[in-house]
């Protein structure tokens, strides 16, 4: 039996409703002093800072310990933190363009926009040609994409970010997940049907 498979087993008959026994809270450390510095090195190359990895390092082991029994093979246990982190990552960058794109419409409608957004002769500058108010209604409907995707159960939401983003989402998602090709598009399909109601719901 290998280490993580080992720790893994303590972890999971560790824990109860009541809480986590301390060989489960000592098993999950284990795991945490094994593989925290190398999916820290992912966050960090997917963050644009120290502290964003580090805050992407501790949500990618807090989702990985709810999601602890959909991991069906031990020895995927590496591949399957890289893949939460990847979804954990997509997700803060995602949030970020959303902020952002909320403080640019926010200043375009009060005319308050950047230096760099002006031509030499004061007038303002079209980006990518889009106005303020388009800029605004682009950044509404990522706000409302992202709840809705917030929604999402955690292993719906990770279909529906490897099948965007990995080149391979079928092979992904069996170690991910630990589900079949057709368990995986069941999954996804089932992910789509309900963003699309959540997002008839906000839009309504």
């Amino acid at each position: 039996m290998t280490d993580d498979a080992r720790d893994l087993a303590l972890v999971r008959a560790g824990r109860t409703s009541a809480g986590a026994s301390p060989g489960a809270h000592e098993g999950f450390a284990r795991i945490y002093d094994r593989h925290g510095p190398v999916v820290r090195a992912l966050c960090r190359q997917n963050s644009p800072c120290d502290a964003d990895a580090d805050d992407a390092l501790q949500e990618t082991f807090l989702r990985a310990y709810r999601m602890l029994d959909r991991l069906t093979d031990p020895d995927g246990l590496r591949s399957w933190l890289y893949a939460i982190a990847r979804l954990v990552c997509s997700e803060r960058r995602r949030a970020a363009r959303r902020r952002t794109a909320h403080e640019h419409g926010a200043a375009g409608e009060n005319g308050l926009m950047p230096a760099h957004a002006h031509t030499s002769t004061g007038r303002p500058r079209p980006e990518g040609g889009a106005s303020p108010r388009d800029a605004a209604d682009r950044a509404e409907q990522l706000d409302r994409l992202s709840r809705a995707m917030d929604q999402l159960p955690d292993n719906e939401r990770l279909a529906v970010h490897l099948y965007y983003l990995e080149t391979d989402p079928v092979a992904a998602a069996s170690v991910a997940l630990g589900v079949s090709r057709s368990g995986f598009y069941k999954l996804l399909s089932r992910a789509r049907e309900r963003l699309s109601a959540l997002l008839s719901e906000a839009h309504a």
